[in-house]
């Protein structure tokens, strides 16, 4: 569990910093897949979908609160063995690696940029976020439909 929370805060860092590194401005891009993807350089000032934009402190205690009742009801999050565990890590470190930023720069840097055309785009997103909505996702399919043990 607490590997994979370094593992994802670490390279999701990393990743950020070479957002940071590679392009100079906020907005700045390079096409991939022309049409469907581009790496581009965004500063979110709030929560997933620039949701409570301008509210650092109040970003940082949440996302502090969800960090430390994580750690503290990790043997329960992670009863269902290694892949409970390892989807409570990937939480714990998308968690952090987006409270880093917010407590560094009081913005979370995104870079991934999924579209479709001109016509929509998907917010843009990080390693954090995506390791948040995996274990979340994960997490709640299995406790709604893993297999239930007799008592």
């Amino acid at each position: 569990m607490f590997t994979a929370a370094v593992t994802i805060t670490f390279f999701d860092q990393l990743t950020k910093r070479l957002a940071v590194w590679g392009f100079p401005g906020d907005g700045d891009h390079i096409t991939v897949i022309p049409g469907f993807f581009d790496l581009r350089l965004v500063y979110n000032e709030g929560a997933a979908w620039g949701m409570l934009s301008g509210q650092r402190w109040i970003l940082i205690a949440v996302s502090a609160m969800m960090l430390v009742f994580i750690v503290w009801n990790r043997k329960e999050l992670a009863k269902g063995g290694r892949f409970q565990s390892i989807m409570t890590g990937l939480l714990m470190g998308g968690i952090a690696g987006n409270l880093t930023d917010r407590v560094l720069t009081g913005k979370v840097i995104d870079f991934f940029d999924f579209h479709w055309e001109n016509v929509y785009y998907y917010p843009v997103f990080n390693i954090a976020d995506s390791a948040i909505c995996v274990g979340i996702f994960c997490l709640l399919f299995t406790q709604l439909f893993g297999k239930r043990k007799n008592t």
